[in-house]
């Protein structure tokens, strides 16, 4: 054998550098994985306030008579909601007076909230309904 001849092979300083440099790889990969977990969930939840919120605004006007009033309740133990729905005056520029319109516009505001104790959510959905006057067609 030969003196001059060197073994091949990682020093442990080598390896501790590899093994570190993976670890923070690793943990950056699990953090991105957790964000986008957290994403995923928040996004299904505002969802699903959407849709409840749609069903409760379509009822508004249709099912529900259309006046100045506000409401509150459950859509499950989960989803909570608050309606506001307040009569909009429409100024008139064109000389006529505010009752020769042939309709009434309701400004309709719902909340809708959800969450436990240290995390609480919430949506606003506002939207506008008109109502035909009294004696109108």
């Amino acid at each position: 054998m030969s003196a001059g001849r060197q073994q091949g092979g990682f020093t442990l300083i080598e390896v501790l550098v590899a093994f570190l440099v993976f670890v923070m790889v690793f943990g950056a990969i699990l953090e991105a994985l957790g964000m986008a977990m957290r994403n995923t969930r928040r996004s299904a939840e505002v969802s699903e306030a959407a849709l409840w919120a749609q069903s409760k605004l379509d009822t508004v006007g249709n099912l529900e008579e259309l006046k100045d009033a506000s409401d509150s309740g459950e859509f499950n133990q989960r989803y909570r909601w608050q309606l506001d729905v307040r009569k909009v005056e429409v100024p008139r520029d064109d000389g006529l007076s505010a009752d020769s319109f042939p309709v009434e516009l309701y400004r309709v505001e719902l909340i809708v909230n959800w969450g436990d104790g240290r995390r609480q959510n919430e949506q606003r959905f506002v939207t506008m309904r008109s109502k035909l006057k009294e004696g109108q067609f």
